[in-house]
């Protein structure tokens, strides 16, 4: 599992951020464009053909309806507006179509990350970059939990700037990347109260290679000066409105979710040999990254 997590953050982010942003700039100009009959007439270029020669039509998954046609990518594509896409497919019958028929929803992304050195993804793909953030993110939390000892609670506080490059020592040496960080454990005030904010560290944690760059990843995640697992900025699925840090329960969830897409990466790839087997002791909670 570490194995891989380090893979996402190191081999993969940069595809992976780089079509979350492309996504997020298509889904806002759909949402600005308005309906034109250039729009209409695009729509029919794109999606008839497709139909009549039986080829794969872009597919999402909605809640409601299952595999549908992929509305926004559509509307991405061709420059019209979603209810012109929408009011199409309605027409034509294109839920159904679609749902006999799923394909993917490419992105123009250049694909630079390698897994046995051949390029992991032939495109990146509209549909599937949100779920990606949120396994890049998981495994970044893997990283930072795993190779510094830290509790989920701190890892929970920590916040973009929280582990600045350290400046060269006076004979050229580079010191070691410290992270400043919260703890809560036995924190109390002259009234031997608890103090449920915490307090910063006395002693910063230290930081290796792998755990800097799996911080780096967060912070072009979440904006400046916010918590590194922002609730809100990390639900790129849902895009709704949270409140504080991504919940314990919520992280140890994504880890096994994490843990089912390695397994169905691995198998895809042709690395069987590289799936995480089950464990005995049953789920793999963040807390015992510590231990």
């Amino acid at each position: 599992m570490l194995t891989w997590s380090i893979r996402l953050v190191e081999d993969f982010s940069d595809d992976t951020l780089a079509a979350w942003d492309e996504r997020r700039r298509m889904h806002a100009r759909v949402k600005a464009t308005s309906s034109t009959q250039e729009g209409l007439a695009a729509v029919k270029g794109y999606l008839l053909p497709l139909v009549d020669s039986g080829a794969l039509l872009p597919a999402t998954v909605s809640r409601l309806h299952g595999v549908t046609l992929a509305h926004y990518y559509v509307a991405a594509v061709t420059g019209a507006s979603w209810n012109q896409v929408h009011h199409f497919a309605s027409r034509q019958g294109l839920r159904q179509v679609t749902a006999r028929r799923p394909g993917p929803s490419p992105m123009q992304v250049p694909v630079t990350g390698r897994i046995e050195g051949r390029r992991w993804r032939k495109f990146m793909d509209y549909e599937e970059t949100p779920i990606l953030v949120r396994h890049l993110a998981t495994a970044a939390a893997i990283v930072i939990l795993y190779l510094t000892g830290m509790r989920p609670q701190e890892a929970r506080s920590l916040r973009s700037g929280c582990c600045p490059d350290p400046q060269p020592n006076p004979d050229g040496s580079i010191p070691r990347h410290l992270i400043r960080a919260h703890h809560y454990k036995n924190v109390r005030n002259s009234d031997g109260h608890h103090i449920s904010a915490g307090e910063e560290r006395a002693v910063p944690w230290v930081a290796i290679i792998p755990v800097v760059n799996a911080i780096r990843v967060l912070e072009r995640i979440v904006p400046k000066g916010e918590l590194l697992f922002n609730s809100t900025h990390h639900d790129v699925v849902g895009q709704r409105k949270h409140h504080g840090a991504l919940k314990r329960g919520t992280l140890d969830r994504r880890v096994e979710d994490l843990v089912s897409w390695i397994n169905q990466e691995a198998t895809a790839q042709g690395l069987p040999a590289q799936v995480v087997p089950e464990d005995p002791h049953g789920n793999l909670g963040l807390s015992r990254l510590r231990r």
